[in-house]
C-alpha cells in the first residue's frame, strides 16, 4: 500500500497544485451529505476546480515544474508504465507490463550491441557477425533470454539495428 502512494505522489501533487483547502473540505464532506445531494455537490467541486484551474493557469503560465511533471531528463518509461497501472483496467495493466518487457528487451539488445561494439574495438581480427558466429558471441549470445537473443537478432539485422553485416 505504501508502494502505491508512493507511485502516486506526481497525482497527489498536481491534485494539490490544482485545488484550494476549501475545495478539499468539500470532498471530506461529500460522504456525509444526503445521498440525493452528494451528486449535485460532486459537480459542484468539479466545477470549483476547474475555475480555480483556469484562475490559476492564468496567473502562472509556467510549467508545471512543482509537480515534478516538467523533467528536463529523459523519462523512465518503465516507470511511467507503473504508474499508469495504478489507474488502469486488468487488460490495460497486461500491455502496460508488456511495454514494460519490451522496453527491458531494448535494454538488453542496446546493452548486447554496446557490448559488442567494444570486443570489436578490443578484438579487431574477430569477426562478430552472426555468421561467424565466434566463440565470445556465443558466450554473450547465452547470457539472453532465447526471448531477448531473438529480439537481438532481429534488431541487428534491421536497418535502424546497426546491422553488423553491412559494416565492413
Amino acid at each position: 500500500m505504501a508502494d502505491k502512494k508512493e507511485d502516486a505522489a506526481s497525482v497527489m501533487a498536481f491534485d494539490a497544485l490544482y485545488t484550494t483547502n476549501q475545495i478539499q473540505k468539500l470532498k471530506v464532506l461529500l460522504p456525509y451529505i444526503e445521498p440525493s445531494m452528494q451528486k449535485h455537490l460532486a459537480v459542484y467541486i468539479k466545477y470549483m476546480e476547474l475555475q480555480y484551474t483556469l484562475n490559476y493557469t492564468k496567473k502562472h503560465p509556467t510549467t508545471l515544474s512543482g509537480c515534478g511533471l516538467s523533467q528536463p531528463e529523459k523519462p523512465d518509461l518503465r516507470k511511467l508504465c507503473k504508474e499508469l497501472s495504478l489507474y488502469s483496467s486488468p487488460e490495460e495493466i497486461r500491455q502496460l507490463e508488456q511495454i514494460q518487457n519490451l522496453l527491458q528487451t531494448f535494454e538488453t539488445v542496446q546493452e548486447m550491441t554496446q557490448t559488442m561494439n567494444a570486443m570489436q574495438e578490443i578484438f579487431p581480427d574477430m569477426n562478430m557477425d552472426s555468421a561467424g558466429s565466434p566463440p565470445m558471441m556465443d558466450m554473450l549470445m547465452n547470457m539472453l533470454t532465447p526471448e531477448q537473443a531473438e529480439m537481438y537478432r532481429t534488431f541487428s539485422q534491421s536497418p535502424f539495428g546497426g546491422n553488423h553485416e553491412n559494416n565492413t
